[in-house]
């Protein structure tokens, strides 16, 4: 926001940037805690008594908030915030957010023309190739605007602009992360990728920050662009935001961070930003992750080029730890990943070394992965896993042994539910489980219940507000405090609770945060036996899956005849 580092703003200068009444600024900064403060009053520049308020903090503020589809003007794609819009009425830096405008236009209300025979994930692929050749490969990018230009004398451009992206990717990221366009060469076509590539060019020059905007814009529609056949395979911006920033406390020491299952890099990158912040200051950090296939690495390596990491080390992965999953170092200090849910573990584990508290059971990995993520942590590490409700209560008799001694260790700090329909292609609930390096003894289990934060953003996806993201970590956080002060920790009733190990075990070593606070909460129904719960959730599960492969049949068959 250099361009407008030194200009101040009225109340009434706000509603007019933004298109907005002047009453509608009062009830923003009444309603919202996060609103700019104004400017000192030394600072009013003339403006007499009349409060100013920056106009990079408000622009900055504004850009979190799009305009609805009734409030847009005929010239203002799907996406426009009130930023974009207050920027351009301000009159300085009009280039800034042009590119995330026509990101947000070619994967919003025109992805369906500009995607031709191309599905959706192949569609998305591309979109985010681009952009990151755009803004990490200026050379690449010259060679495919140029091969664009040419068209329509040299043909076909389609499969042309394929093997210029396919070098510029490799040239970034390393051999072999071209293949996946070279396959996608044939279905191209030659005046939709051109016209995608001319759009790209022409908005102009942007920082290296907006293009990670627009990755992350995309990775955040791609769920919505595919429906019920794009699956779970990027982590929700709001589980992001959670996960990320609840590894920042006593970052200032870090020198590793790492996903062993990295999807997209979505969490991976989101991490080293928190951390990097903590930092304020130049710093040696490590960055790996492990995926599962060539496209999830591809994708990975460009989001963090885009964040300033052009070199993470990033392998091949699987579903499960005991398939042949090993740490590239002795010890990680910040691991964070969001691992598959329930899946099988191989017919015949590859050193599973990391059972460091029992062997899980052969149909399900989520402690394969729990345990792998405690052994792989360096002593004073701490680890963030997204993991299924499940994991916290089930009644299986080798994960319950398993969280047992878990907690029994020391290696379990914290477990976060939250609300369910975060996913854009179901609606299940997951559970944040903190861990860190084993102490040998545990003494309390926070416990934090948020299934009851959110709103729906669309008939199928709920989302965090930034005050409940904020409020999740201020409990974290004040427990934290309350430890180090020897405090014992009051928690916030229905919400947070810090539960001393004599009570776990007193409920057979449950960790379903809804368990531990649901005496907290008046209540006439009584309490659910864990066994039952889990033997609901098993077969709610189960009716996921089946409804999540009926609908992709559904919607495959509604695009082969064109609907």
């Amino acid at each position: 926001m250099s361009d407008i580092a030194d200009v101040f703003v009225s109340r009434a200068d706000i509603a007019r940037h933004a298109g907005v009444r002047r009453p509608a600024v009062t009830n923003w900064e009444r309603r919202h805690r996060d609103f700019p403060a104004p400017a000192p009053a030394d600072r009013a520049d003339g403006l007499g008594e009349v409060e100013v308020f920056r106009a990079s903090e408000v622009v900055e503020w504004l850009d979190r908030r799009t305009i609805p589809a009734n409030a847009r003007r005929s010239e203002e794609p799907a996406g426009t915030t009130y930023g974009d819009r207050f920027r351009a009425s301000l009159g300085g830096g009009t280039r800034t957010g042009a590119l995330l405008k026509v990101v947000q236009r070619l994967g919003g209300p025109e992805a369906e023309r500009f995607r031709g025979e191309l599905s959706v994930a192949d569609y998305v692929t591309v979109l985010l190739s681009l952009v990151y050749v755009r803004g990490c490969q200026p050379e690449g990018w010259k060679r495919v605007t140029a091969a664009a230009d040419r068209y329509p004398s040299l043909l076909p451009s389609g499969e042309l602009l394929a093997r210029i992206l396919a070098k510029a990717v490799e040239q970034g990221l390393g051999q072999g992360h071209g293949e996946l366009f070279l396959a996608l060469a044939t279905k191209l076509g030659d005046l939709r990728v051109a016209d995608t590539v001319r759009l790209l060019d022409q908005a102009g020059p942007a920082e290296r920050t907006e293009h990670a905007q627009a990755f992350e814009w995309l990775l955040a529609r791609y769920g919505e662009l595919g429906g019920k056949t794009a699956g779970d395979f990027f982590t929700p911006r709001a589980a992001v935001d959670i996960v990320s920033k609840l590894l920042t406390s006593e970052a200032q020491d870090v020198r590793s961070v790492h996903d062993p299952f990295v999807r997209a890099g979505e969490l991976l990158s989101a991490a080293l930003d928190v951390v990097a912040e903590a930092q304020q200051g130049p710093r040696v950090l490590e960055a790996s992750g492990a995926g599962v296939g060539e496209h999830p690495l591809a994708l990975a390596g460009m989001n963090l080029a885009l964040h300033g990491l052009s070199h993470a080390d990033l392998r091949p992965g699987h579903t499960a730890p005991s398939a042949g999953l090993v740490p590239g170092r002795p010890g990680f200090d910040r691991i964070l990943t969001n691992p598959p849910f329930n899946a099988r573990l191989p017919e015949y584990p590859v050193a599973p070394g990391h059972w460091l508290y029992g062997q899980p059971p052969r149909h399900n990995a989520n402690f394969d992965w729990l345990q792998y993520v405690v052994a792989s942590l360096a002593p004073g590490g701490r680890a963030a896993v997204v993991m299924s409700d499940s994991a916290a209560f089930s009644s299986n008799p080798s994960e319950r042994r398993i969280r047992a001694a878990m907690v029994e260790d020391g290696a379990v700090e914290a477990l976060i539910a939250l609300p369910p329909q975060l996913f854009t292609t179901t609606s299940i609930s997951v559970t944040v489980w903190l861990l860190r390096h084993p102490r040998g003894n545990g003494d309390e289990v926070l416990f934090i219940d948020a299934r009851r934060f959110g709103t729906m953003v669309s008939r199928l996806q709920r989302a965090l507000a930034r005050d409940e993201t904020e409020s999740i970590l201020r409990e974290y956080e004040s427990w934290k405090a309350a430890r180090r002060a020897g405090h014992t920790y009051p928690g916030t009733p229905g919400v947070s609770k810090a539960v001393p190990l004599a009570e776990i075990r007193e409920r057979d070593y449950t960790l379903s945060p809804s368990v531990h606070l649901s005496s907290d909460v008046p209540t006439d129904a009584q309490s659910a036996d864990p066994r039952e719960l889990d033997a609901l959730a098993g077969r709610l599960a189960e009716a996921h899956s089946r409804a999540r492969d009926a609908d992709a049949e559904v919607d495959e068959l509604l695009r082969r005849y064109g609907l």
